[in-house]
C-alpha cells in the first residue's frame, strides 16, 4: 500500500534540496511539490525549486502560505496522503494536516525537545554547540512538540560556520527522510513523545547582526561564523557605510589598539579590528553596504588608526538580551535548562535567521532567521 500513497514535499530554502534531489533519483519523487514564490527571494538561504521540479517531471506549485484554497485544491488533485516540511517560515495550518490520510512530518535543524523555534543554525554556533542534531518530528498540535520520527546527532567544530552547517543539516535531513519514507508512507515509521526540558530559540532580527567591538574576540568570530552565507552576516559601521564582515580568523598574536581600532596586520595593506580583549579580528571578505563580496585589502578606507563607529545602545539592546554566546548544553540527547519566553513559530522546516522586516510565522530556521 506504501507505494501507491503519495506525499508533498514543502520546502523553500536550498536546505530541502538534497533531500528531494536524492528521494526523486531513487524513483521515489513527491505527487507534489509547494515551494515560495519569487518575491521571498531576498530570504536567506531561498531557492526557486522549478528547475528539480521540471527535472524529475514532478508537479509544482509555488505558495506564500499553505492556509489557502489553491493549496489545498491542489493537495487533493495529487491525492496526497503526507506532507513533508523541510525549510518553511510560514505556519502550517493544522486542520490541514489533520485533513491528510497520514498527517504531516517537518524537519528541525535543532534536537528537539531543545531549541524550539527560529534561527537553530545560527544559535547552535552563538551557543557554543559541541554537538546538535535534525530531528525528524510528526506535525500537530503546538509547533515543535511533535512524537519524534529519529534523530540524526553531528558533532560541531570550535570553528564552525553557518555556511558548512547549513550544507551538513541538508545532506542529514536527505538521510532521515530517505531512511523513514516509506515507514511514513505505511505508517508505520517510529515515533516516540519528546522528553526532557524544552527550550525555545528566540527570533533573531537584521539589528541582532550588529557587532560590539567591545567584546571579547571571541565573541565577535563566533558572531561572524554564525551569520555566515547564507544568512546576511554579522556587520559594523564604518564611517556611515555598513560593513558585513563575511569571514576572517581571530588572533592574539598582533598588537591591537583601543576596542574597534583599525590596525596593520602585515605587509600591504592587510588590517584588521581589535576586539575588547586584545585581540583582533582580520576580516578575509567583506561587504560595503548592499555591496558583493570584497578582499578587505583593497579597500583604502581602512587606515590603521581609524575607528569603528560606536553601535548605538538601541542597536545592541536585542544582542544583548539574547541568551549569552558560548553556553555548552547538556550531553547529548539531554535539555537545556533554561526555558526562553519567545513563543515557538509555526512549524518547522529551517527559515532563514532573521526575519525581515516582517517575520511572518516560522518553521525553523529561514531560521537561515529570514535575513535579507
Amino acid at each position: 500500500m506504501a507505494d501507491r500513497r503519495r506525499y508533498c514535499y514543502v520546502s523553500g530554502l536550498g536546505l530541502g534540496a538534497p533531500a528531494l534531489e536524492d528521494l526523486c533519483a531513487q524513483g521515489r519523487p513527491p505527487g507534489l511539490v509547494v515551494s515560495y514564490p519569487a518575491e521571498f527571494a531576498h530570504r536567506s538561504g531561498y531557492l526557486d525549486f522549478e528547475a528539480l521540479a521540471r527535472q524529475y517531471d514532478v508537479p509544482h506549485l509555488r505558495a506564500a502560505d499553505l492556509d489557502t484554497e489553491e493549496v489545498r485544491r491542489a493537495l487533493a488533485e495529487h491525492g496526497v496522503d503526507l506532507l513533508v516540511v523541510a525549510g518553511w517560515s510560514q505556519p502550517v495550518p493544522v486542520p490541514l494536516v489533520s485533513s491528510l490520510t497520514l498527517g504531516g512530518v517537518a524537519l528541525h535543524p535543532a534536537p528537539l525537545p531543545v531549541g524550539r523555534g527560529w534561527a537553530p543554525i545560527p544559535w547552535t554556533i552563538l551557543r557554543g554547540m559541541r554537538s546538535s542534531a535534525v530531528t525528524l518530528y510528526h506535525l500537530g498540535g503546538e509547533p515543535g512538540t511533535g512524537d519524534i520520527v529519529d534523530q540524526a546527532w553531528f558533532d560541531v567544530a570550535p570553528d564552525a560556520t553557518a555556511t558548512a552547517l547549513y550544507e551538513r543539516v541538508g545532506q542529514l535531513q536527505s538521510e532521515l527522510l530517505v531512511r523513514h519514507l516509506d515507514g511514513l508512507l505505511a505508517g508505520t515509521a517510529p515515533r516516540r513523545p519528546q522528553s526532557g526540558h524544552g527550550s525555545v530559540w528566540p527570533r533573531r532580527r537584521p539589528s541582532d547582526g550588529q557587532l560590539d567591538l567591545t567584546a571579547a574576540g571571541g565573541d565577535v568570530d563566533r558572531m561572524v561564523r554564525a551569520l555566515a552565507d547564507p544568512y546576511p552576516g554579522a556587520f559594523a559601521m564604518f564611517g556611515g557605510a555598513r560593513i558585513t564582515l563575511c569571514a576572517g580568523r581571530l588572533t592574539d598574536r598582533i598588537p591591537g589598539g583601543a576596542p574597534g581600532q583599525v590596525v596593520a596586520v602585515g605587509q600591504g595593506r592587510r588590517w584588521g579590528v581589535a576586539c575588547g580583549d586584545g585581540t583582533v579580528f582580520v576580516p578575509e571578505a567583506l561587504r560595503v553596504d548592499e555591496g558583493v563580496r570584497a578582499d578587505p585589502a583593497s579597500l583604502p578606507m581602512f587606515r590603521p588608526g581609524a575607528f569603528f563607529d560606536e553601535p548605538s545602545p538601541y542597536m545592541l539592546e536585542g544582542t544583548r538580551r539574547s541568551p549569552a554566546p558560548g553556553a555548552v548544553p547538556a550531553a547529548r540527547g539531554a535539555a537545556e535548562s533554561p526555558q526562553e519566553t519567545e513563543p515557538a513559530p509555526a512549524a518547522e522546516g529551517e527559515p532563514a535567521v532573521e526575519p525581515a522586516p516582517d517575520p511572518g510565522a516560522v518553521t525553523g530556521d529561514p531560521s537561515p532567521a529570514d535575513q535579507r
